[in-house]
């Protein structure tokens, strides 16, 4: 799935960065962190986990929506668009050729309409798409042979010989779901993250599984030495929390513009290769990006009013960063901290690939990590884990085959 660093779907939620949470939630938000970590704690301890449930982001393309539409028990096929006001819901190979043309997008869904039915699922669900079979290419990666496929920015690769491997070989579309859909009419369907899939028929055609996190070789756990160093992070996390005050979204929200401009200011640092180490330096920097973005702005501008609302807003901005400057300094404390031990977990948790991942680069493959995590809590609110300075820069910079 494309991460756009805003990303927002038609019936998905919106999903921020865990270190974000901060930054949009502020107090209670820096709770729900200290809880994310304490789930994904009892997960890397092996420990089942009914606070936080994990799963992998996969950096499929397109976004596949599909099922029994319960609207008339039809299968159909389609992307985020069904959920459309002007839906482009797909039963026959002529609606994908009217919907979204005969090219490499109409193409997939086509492959997805003939094979996906053969699993007979009964519902509907999201999935981003791996592969058909005429994106499987054969390479030799440290000798041996191995099965690679790219649909997006990231090249999956798997040995040849392992089940997994031949599995693919079978197939003629690989699919990933991570999302079901419930409701009784399309249009009115309410999204939950993950999907069962242990009700779907096999299929040779069909190469499928859920996005939930698995260990299967069980090297991606924590040893007690690590399970305690990580307890420490957390009560570090605690202490820097407690410094934050609690009214700190009331504080964020007297300047409408804070927020939205700091995460556009991450984003631009990421893009550079840039994240925050010295939080002073990383405060004045964003002050001179808002006043750049303002002094823009105001450069296209005739009307007196719409100029000297730019003029303010240059002046307030310094006072307001001058003003919270100790909350800040603690806030970015926080979201430090909450980058570290997001490392950690990342760092663990990507020793668990059952597929291998790539980055195409001048000099061939290169190893990388896999596109992220999601973890979701009991409520249903869910954050991202992902390296930034690696996968969402390269998503951000990347033009990519697919908008998801």
């Amino acid at each position: 799935m494309l991460i756009e660093d805003v990303l927002t779907e038609f019936k998905r939620t919106h999903l921020e960065h865990i270190e974000d949470i901060i930054l949009t939630d502020g107090h209670q938000g820096g709770k729900a962190v200290i809880e994310y970590f304490r789930g994904l704690l009892l997960t890397l301890k092996g420990t089942s986990s009914e606070a936080v449930q994990v799963s992998v982001k996969w950096d499929g393309a397109p976004a596949v929506v599909c099922g029994i539409n319960p609207d008339n028990g039809k299968f159909f096929v389609g992307t985020k668009s069904v959920f459309a006001q002007n839906a482009k819901i797909n039963y026959t190979k002529k609606d994908i050729a009217n919907n979204h043309g005969t090219d490499d997008l109409g193409q997939k869904l086509l492959k997805c309409l003939v094979h996906l039915k053969k699993i007979n699922m009964q519902g509907v669900y999201q999935g981003d798409l791996l592969f058909t079979d005429e994106d499987i290419t054969r390479k030799n990666i440290d000798g041996k042979p191995h099965l690679t496929f790219t649909p997006n920015t990231i090249t999956y690769a798997v040995p040849e010989q392992q089940d997994i491997g031949k599995r693919i070989d079978r197939a003629k579309v690989g699919i990933i779901f991570h999302t079901t859909y419930t409701g009784e009419s399309l249009a009115d369907m309410d999204a939950k993250a993950g999907a069962d899939v242990g009700s779907f028929s096999q299929s040779p055609d069909v190469f499928y599984d859920n996005a939930s996190y698995k260990d299967v070789s069980g090297s991606a756990k924590f040893t007690t030495e690590e399970t305690t160093m990580f307890l420490d992070e957390i009560q570090k996390l605690e202490s820097l929390l407690s410094k934050i005050p609690a009214n700190l979204s009331n504080l964020f929200g007297a300047n409408q513009d804070f927020v939205p401009f700091f995460q556009m200011y991450i984003n631009a640092m990421v893009k550079q290769g840039q994240l925050p180490s010295n939080s002073t330096q990383f405060i004045k920097g964003f002050q001179q990006f808002y006043i750049d973005r303002m002094k823009q702005q105001a450069a296209g501008l005739k009307a007196q009013k719409a100029l000297a609302l730019r003029q303010d807003k240059i002046r307030q901005m310094p006072q307001f960063l001058n003003k919270l400057k100790t909350p800040l300094m603690a806030m970015m404390m926080f979201y430090k901290q909450v980058q570290k031990m997001k490392s950690i977990v990342l760092n663990k948790m990507n020793q668990a690939q059952s597929i291998g991942s790539f980055q195409q680069t001048d000099g061939g493959l290169q190893v990388t990590e896999p596109e992220g995590f999601v973890a979701v809590d009991k409520t249903g609110n869910a954050v991202k884990l992902v390296d930034r300075l690696g996968f969402s820069r390269r998503n951000l910079t990347a033009i990519s085959k697919f908008k998801k």
